[in-house]
């Protein structure tokens, strides 16, 4: 299961980021991220696989759950 709950991520002292998301995926499920480009896919993919704040570094707030 990945939960994300109220996440807000932003690059530095860029504007660029997501803001105050949530979803839960459960097991087995299959999601397509879709959208504009600039929309935060890249960002939300990047949460759900642990390269931000750690390798992008920016500011946090929120979690991001896996299990």
């Amino acid at each position: 299961m990945i939960q994300i709950k109220n996440a807000t991520f932003t690059y530095g002292e860029d504007k660029r980021g997501v803001y105050d998301i949530s979803c839960t995926i459960e097991r087995g499920e299959c999601v397509v991220l879709c959208g504009k480009s600039g929309c935060g896919k890249t960002t939300v993919s990047r949460l759900v696989n642990g390269l931000t704040p750690h390798f992008y570094h920016g500011f946090l707030k929120g979690e991001v759950l896996i299990d």
